[in-house]
């Protein structure tokens, strides 16, 4: 991302956070901050890791979209584009979702939500193939629970109450969206003894396929 486009992207979010809330314009700002931050550490960091590009795109209010953050990755060019939404009137919004997760600094539970969509680009860099039965159900899953890896390496004391948020949050959605209601997977997840190995092997590729090994065992 351009210095250009990181302002253009740090105004976007700063007036996002501000005009739906009303909320001090500090704070606002501050949360625009991190997460521009946030957004070219934790993407960047992944695609350093696992070879592969990065780039940043605002999706407008007027452009329909099924979550607060997406991510579109490229094979041919090896370009993982992450889609960051500015419409707060949905319950796809930063401001919903941090509601699972109360008590939690918003930089573990932002950096998780960023590296729940790098699990996706990583899944197909890796090209980690789950199959044709349940793959998106597979897919979700697998950048769940490289969300909760990224939470272990780097805040291992907030794993467990983010863990806890997100199955809350994954049983939230069932009556919005069934297909991304997978609650009871992470729950039995939390069990495994494979998940916490996965969790904390160090090498990213062996880490990637650890992870699809856990999911798959399901």
């Amino acid at each position: 991302m351009t210095r250009w486009n990181r302002v253009a992207a740090l105004l976007f979010l700063t007036a996002w956070w501000i005009a739906p809330h009303h909320v001090n314009a500090d704070d606002a700002i501050d949360d625009a901050h991190l997460i521009d931050h946030i957004a070219t550490s934790v993407g960047r960091g992944y695609a350093r890791m696992h070879g592969y590009k990065v780039r940043f795109q605002l999706i407008d209010q007027r452009t329909p979209h099924t979550s607060a953050l997406q991510v579109r990755y490229e094979p041919k060019t090896r370009l993982c584009t992450f889609l960051i939404s500015t419409n707060d009137n949905t319950w796809h919004s930063f401001e919903q979702y941090l509601k699972f997760f109360e008590g939690l600094p918003k930089q573990v539970v932002y950096e998780a939500f960023f590296a729940h969509e790098s699990g996706h680009c990583v899944q197909l860099k890796e090209d980690i193939d789950f199959g044709p039965v349940n793959r998106r159900h597979r897919q979700e899953l697998f950048a769940d629970v490289f969300a909760l890896s990224h939470v272990e390496r780097y805040f291992p004391t907030h794993r467990e109450a983010f863990q806890r948020g997100q199955y809350l949050m994954r049983r939230a959605v069932s009556g919005l969206q069934p297909d991304y209601d997978f609650s009871r997977e992470l729950m039995r997840l939390s069990a495994s003894p494979s998940l916490l190995e996965a969790l904390k092997v160090k090498d990213p590729q062996e880490r990637a396929f650890s992870i699809a090994k856990a999911v798959d065992m399901l």
